[in-house]
Formats: structure tokens, sequence, C-alpha cells
């Protein structure tokens, strides 16, 4: 470990962008499936696990999420030839700085735009391509799936008589109510033929392998994409209380609230798939306290379970960081929410950034950063802020009230304006978002 970096609050940005570039280092995609999946003659090695691949047999991929083409690309690279074919989604992004990373696949790869956050005709477009390759998988073939944070909305196959205007603007519906992820995704789970394992189901009686990058906090498998090759029972009743309990049950479309009162056929059989999960925010956490050390900094890791809401865990971290001692770096992962109140611009990193600028005035030497590891905070061209003691001292003189920004959920303009925003544009993989506080000595 180097001398504590007590005084030298002037290298803050280029402690945070060393920070910065060790979290999405660690958070690559396509060098997470290079370590966890290689082919040996006709064996394949799925981290622990070995199949065999049978003579006649084929092999098909499908790659869904944010970080689909880095890891198909790398499976390309690694599979070759014995892809008897591949499907992968492309994330179709609005706005500017926010167009997919170059990919490198082979011919027997097709790829897919499709819609993120919400669903749309693209997504569909998906759903309806999987189901029709998977249609001809049979017991001898082996279906490698690529799973990453996003898929939920990037590819769906709705049940019948839901149609994706209506399930997208149920979508809007729950990501505005302030649902953590896992309760959004159990909701998707109950309306489409994909989610809940239905996948595996309509890959049967093909095997399946799935490696999977997580983006959900504490790792739960069936909740990661929701769940498309975890095998489990779907309970409509349970989804029905969800949309209750954030008080949008009246305002979702007719079809959603038929679907979910209607008693349902018992769902097809699958063959056990195997589930690996190959990446996580704890790797992220773990790389960052790394490269702190190195810088000089004595890392503390309070937490992979970051949760909640963005503006009070941005205050919560500024209480720690009042309490801490000079040159500790304090680190958390996970994801917050944002319930909407305002009809500003803004991401959840950014209000989280904000929050903890605000109470962190008159608090000593600091600077934060919060990021998206996947590129995208919100409805913007930013993966979040880094922000420092000076921050809301030049918000205010340019005429920004940062209380008033929170409550209309306008944090973008004002960080824009004071320099704070961090623009990587899509980063090609999701393993949820990284918050770190420095405290200098001063």
């Amino acid at each position: 470990m180097g001398v504590a970096p007590l005084t030298e609050y002037a290298r803050r940005k280029s402690h945070l962008t060393a920070l910065k570039k060790a979290a999405l280092s660690a958070a690559d995609a396509a060098a997470i499936v290079r370590r966890h999946l290689r082919l040996e003659g006709q064996t394949l090695q799925a981290g622990d696990h070995r199949v065999d691949l049978q003579p006649h047999g084929k092999l098909y991929v499908i790659a869904i999420g944010k970080a689909a083409p880095a890891m198909a690309s790398a499976t390309s690279s690694l599979l070759g030839r014995r892809v008897q074919e591949g499907l992968v989604t492309l994330p179709r992004y609005p706005g500017a700085n926010r167009s997919n990373p170059a990919v490198k696949l082979s011919r027997s790869f097709h790829s897919v735009e499709t819609e993120h956050p919400f669903p749309g005709p693209g997504s569909l477009d998906a759903g309806v391509s999987v189901a029709a390759m998977l249609a001809e998988a049979g017991p001898e073939d082996l279906v490698l799936v690529l799973v990453s944070g996003g898929a939920s909305a990037m590819i769906e196959l709705p049940l019948r008589g839901i149609s994706m205007e209506d399930l997208s603007a149920m979508n809007q519906l729950l990501l505005a109510s302030g649902a953590p992820i896992g309760e959004i995704n159990r909701v998707r789970g109950a309306l489409s033929q994909l989610k809940s394992g239905g996948l595996a189901r309509l890959a049967a009686p093909a095997r399946v392998i799935s490696l999977i990058l997580s983006d959900v906090v504490g790792d739960r498998l069936g909740s990661i994409a929701s769940g498309p090759t975890v095998v489990r029972s779907v309970r409509p009743e349970r989804a029905a209380r969800i949309l209750h309990k954030y008080g949008i049950w009246e305002a979702v479309p007719t079809s959603i609230r038929k679907s979910l009162g209607q008693p349902r056929p018992k769902p097809s059989p699958a063959r056990r798939p195997i589930n690996l999960l190959i990446g996580n925010n704890r790797m992220v956490l773990d790389a960052v306290a790394e490269k702190a050390g190195e810088l000089g900094f004595q890392p503390k890791i309070l937490t992979s379970n970051l949760h909640g809401e963005a503006r009070v865990a941005g205050w919560r971290l500024a209480a720690h960081l009042r309490d801490a001692d000079p040159g500790d770096c304090l680190i958390m992962g996970g994801e917050t929410t944002v319930r909407i109140r305002g009809d500003g611009l803004g991401g959840r990193n950014q209000e989280l950034a904000l929050g903890a600028a605000a109470a962190m005035e008159g608090a000593g030497k600091f600077a934060v950063m919060s990021l998206a590891t996947d590129g995208i905070d919100g409805p913007t061209d930013a993966a979040g802020a880094r922000i420092d003691n000076n921050s809301m001292r030049r918000a205010k003189k340019l005429g920004f009230h940062p209380d008033a920004a929170l409550a209309r959920n306008d944090a973008y303009p004002l960080l824009e304006a004071v320099g704070a925003l961090i623009k990587t544009g899509p980063t090609g993989t999701n393993l949820n978002d990284i918050v770190l506080g420095l405290k200098y000595r001063g």
C-alpha cells in the first residue's frame, strides 16, 4: 500500500478516474466469459461443469441483455464454427452518445436491435426469433444462454391477450413507482412466455446451460433478467399484490389485470438447466478496493446491498463520510431507485451524488462518485456523477438550488453546469452501480 493521500485533495479527479477504470475493467463482460468458458475437443467446459457435445447434436447460443454483444463476441471467438446458430440482442438506446460498442461475431450469429428500458417491437422480434430457434432444438442439442441485466425489457414474448403496448405501459408505471428491480421482475415474469424459466421450457428437450451476469442486489438468479432459464412456478397473485402495493393496479392496462386474475394452465416441463453466476457487483467492489489501496487509501466496503431511494442513499453516504478518517475510501455497491415526483431530468446515480453533496456542505474536503457500470443513468447520456466539497458552492453561484433540483428529479442540469457528469457511453456490461466516497485532510 502506498502513502495515504491525506493532503492530496488536488488529485481527487485522477483518483476517481483510476477507480472508475478499475471498476469498469472488473466488469468487462467479454473477459468474464473468457474466464468461464472453453471448448476442449467435444467437451464444453462452463465453470466447473463439463458437458459432452453429441456427435450429431447442434449448439445454439442465445445472448440477451445489455452485455449480450460483448458476451456473444467472446463466445463466438471461443466456440467458432461449432455454433450452429446464435442470436444476440443489441440494446437500442435513445439519445446521443448511447450507441452499441462494436462487436465481432461469426456468420452463424444474427442480431436483433431491441428496446430498453421499455420493451418494444424489437423486443418482440427477438422473442419470436428465439422461440423459432428453440422449436428446432432436440434432445441431443445444447442451448447456451448468455444472460445479463436489461434482458427483461430487451426480449419479450407476452402471454396471449397482452400487447406490447400494454406491457410497455405497465413497465413505465412500475419503473416510476420506485419498486425495486426484484419486484418489477416478478410482475414481468407472470406475464411472459420467456421469463421465470420460460426460455428453458421452450428449449426442451434440449440441454440448457446459462452463464449469468448479475445486475440484481443479492444475486438471486430468478430475478436477474426475470430468470429466463430459472425454472420456477409463476404466481400471478403475487404479481397483482405488487401492483397494488405501489398503487398502480387500477392504472395498468385492463389486459394485465385480466391476465393476472385468471387461472393458469400447468406449464410445460423443462430439462433441468445448469445456471452459472459468473459475474456480480462484488467483483467490482473488490477490484475498486484493491485499486484504492494501491492509490494509498484505506478501502472500506460498506455494503454490496445498496438499495432504496437514491437521494436517501446519498445522505447516508454523507453521514458515513463525515465520520470517516482522512485517507478512507468508502465503497458501496448495488442499485438504488428513484421515485418520480417531478418532471426534471436525471438518474439514480445523479440523484445519489447530488444528495450526498448537499448533505456534505461544510464537512471538509471530500470527493464522491456514483456510477452505473452499464454507462447509462436513467434517460440521460450520463453514467453518473462525481462531486466534491466545491460542487454545491459553484452550483449556487450559477443560480441552482440543490434541494429544489432533487424535488423536481432534475439533477442533470445542475451537475452538467458544474462539470460533474460522467459520460462513458454504453460500456457493454451491467453489474450494478458503484458508489465511492473519498475523505481528505482539511
